[in-house]
């Protein structure tokens, strides 16, 4: 009868149709869990410029992190409209990086008030250098190659994404060298790391080749500044209490260097005596 054949052809679309609900579930849950890591990654240096707040200066923290997180938001939130990505398909990766660039748009604005004058004239250029950047890509993604859109947008997200990640490599040097992991932020690593897993995992459901490859490198990259961190992290340190009462934690090597400046500096100009207690 022609209900006999037709059964196998609606058993088969029912199963079909059940299975696309059910990735479409998981790809939604996948995305949210990995917005929520990448919403406290992006968070991650809030402590750091409450610090810059209270002693009212950066000091010599790079701006180039915050400059390329700007970047990277701007970029993956045109990428999740409507106007790039198919409909409303990317809604949460749009979401996500609209909140990042509130966030960074906060710290880039923090940096420039609190930055020695050097600094502050370096981190401007390098915020009118990312607002011409964007500029032109979304030009060039509407007007120039309509075709090619997504892929133009996808590839400079890709860029930015990889370069963000890496950034604190560059702190790295400076660990190595001080014993100290005090420039560094476990905490971008760490959720760097989650989301990183989450997104490539939402990028294979939505078969998005270019949200999966900038979060492929993504998870070595922070795996290796985690490794650095749990290695240096362990390192003795000491508590100095100053007689102003300022507080300074250091390891053993920083106190060692500390001690061969002041008796340099000692012998050209004399240097006001503090009474330092060491205590283990």
């Amino acid at each position: 009868s022609p209900l006999r054949w037709k059964l196998p052809f609606i058993v088969s679309l029912l199963f079909f149709h059940k299975k696309e609900m059910m990735n479409r579930f998981i790809r939604s849950g996948v995305g949210i869990l990995g917005s929520a890591f990448a919403l406290c990654m992006y968070g991650a240096p809030i402590s750091t410029f409450r610090r810059v707040m209270l002693k009212k200066t950066t000091g010599d923290m790079s701006a180039l992190p915050y400059a390329i997180g700007l970047l990277n938001c701007l970029v993956y939130t045109w990428y999740g409209s409507p106007l790039i990505s198919n409909g409303w398909d990317n809604a949460l990766v749009m979401a996500i990086n609209a909140v990042g660039l509130l966030l960074e748009c906060c710290f880039c604005t923090i940096y420039l008030f609190f930055a020695p004058p050097k600094s502050r004239r370096r981190m401007a250029m390098m915020f009118v250098g990312v607002l011409m950047i964007f500029t032109s890509i979304a030009t060039v993604s509407i007007w120039g190659m309509n075709a090619h859109k997504k892929l133009i947008v996808g590839t400079a997200g890709m860029v930015a994404s990889v370069i963000l990640y890496g950034s604190p490599l560059s702190d790295i040097r400076v660990v190595v060298r001080t014993k100290s992991v005090e420039c560094m932020s476990i905490y971008f690593s760490l959720f760097a790391f989650l989301g990183s897993v989450l997104w490539l995992m939402y990028g294979a459901l939505s078969k998005d080749i270019l949200i999966m490859a900038p979060n492929f490198l993504g998870i070595p990259l922070a795996s290796i500044q985690m490794i650095v961190y749990c290695v240096y992290s362990r390192k003795k340190r000491l508590r100095i209490d100053v007689e102003d009462g300022k507080l300074e934690i250091v390891t053993i090597e920083q106190l060692e260097i500390l001690e061969d400046k002041i008796a340099v500096i000692a012998k050209c100009s004399p240097v006001p005596q503090f009474d330092i207690k060491v205590k283990m």
